[in-house]
């Protein structure tokens, strides 16, 4: 199959998870902003960091998820997702353990901005319903 093709086939479920990423990133710099007016800038930095912790992983996610598209890649197509998939949570481990190493908190807004993101997953199918 074409490459031409293959971009045709996975395009919609690439066109989704761009969607989703921008309302991830819409939605961390909210929470950052709160962070920074309630609670200061060291909050604020740690939050962004929890938003990079969840955003940069899902980022290269997507990047494997769409490497192949079509029936005759499935096999490709199954392989990259779950490269993309353990490259994904590696990158979170090392993430976190950076964000530990090298910061001295506040801990709180870094694993509230990481865990609203990551749950935004979950809502996706609400919050991104097709509208014709």
């Amino acid at each position: 199959m074409s490459r031409s093709a293959q971009n045709r086939i996975s395009a919609p479920g690439r066109h989704l998870a761009i969607r989703l990423l921008t309302l991830q990133g819409v939605v961390a710099l909210v929470f950052i902003a709160l962070f920074w007016i309630f609670q200061g800038a060291g909050a604020a930095l740690t939050a962004f960091v929890g938003a990079a912790i969840s955003l940069v992983p899902n980022i290269v996610f997507g990047a494997f998820a769409f490497l192949h598209g079509g029936a005759r890649s499935a096999r490709s197509v199954v392989n990259s997702f779950y490269a993309g998939e353990a490259f994904k949570l590696m990158l979170s481990v090392v993430l976190f353990i950076l964000a530990f190493t090298l910061l001295n908190g506040p801990w709180l807004p870094l694993f509230v901005v990481y865990v609203v993101i990551t749950f935004m997953h979950w809502l996706a199918p609400i919050l991104l319903l097709k509208t014709n």
